[in-house]
């Protein structure tokens, strides 16, 4: 009987020591960013109609072992900042809000596939690893949607950059369809 009292009270201390948070805490990997306020334009959203096939077009089904679309379409969808949340920019040359803060980033919805990112601010390189969440886009009810749901084409990326240390300046990003026509688009925005 005292036995099984003892082993009862050590199994309720351990069970008391483990469901302490502490107990449960691990580091963060080394070079893993963690986003403190500003979370992810992909959290949100404000959509983007895709555009009505023109005359004479049709809207086909993708074919099974179809090669990835090329690059068609892309846009500084958002820039997001400590000052100013995410402020939608899609179309827009110039942001309106004047960003600065601690934290600075944008994201770029490009439809169709390419295989060479590259972006620069204020003719700065940005390192690849900048680039914080790549989300695939589908169409969904006649718009760009994201995340995309199980069965959907995938049709796009929304590629999210941290510019953090950055206050203001011209933002570029370029990328380079990954097959034929091997097409090179770019797309640029001044942020306040």
């Amino acid at each position: 009987m005292k036995k099984s009292f003892v082993k009862a009270l050590m199994l309720s201390a351990m069970v008391a020591v483990a469901g302490t948070p502490a107990a449960f805490a691990q580091e963060k990997p080394q070079g893993q960013q963690t986003l403190v306020s500003m979370g992810s334009v992909s959290d949100k959203g404000k959509p983007i109609p895709v555009d009505p096939p023109k005359s004479g077009e049709t809207n086909s089904a993708p074919a099974p072992r179809a090669p990835a679309p090329p690059l068609t379409a892309m846009w500084v969808y958002a820039v997001g900042s400590t000052n100013c949340g995410w402020e939608y920019t899609a179309g827009l040359t110039t942001t309106t809000c004047d960003h600065g803060g601690p934290e600075l980033r944008t994201a770029v919805l490009e439809i169709g596939y390419g295989a060479s990112r590259v972006a620069w601010m204020n003719s700065g390189l940005v390192p690849s690893g900048s680039m914080y969440a790549s989300t695939p886009v589908c169409v969904t009810g006649g718009y760009y949607t994201w995340p995309c749901t199980a069965g959907q084409t995938v049709v796009g990326f929304l590629n999210e950059y941290n510019l953090d240390g950055n206050q203001s300046g011209l933002f570029k990003y370029q990328n380079t369809s990954s097959n034929s026509p091997f097409n090179t688009m770019s797309v640029q925005i001044n942020i306040l």
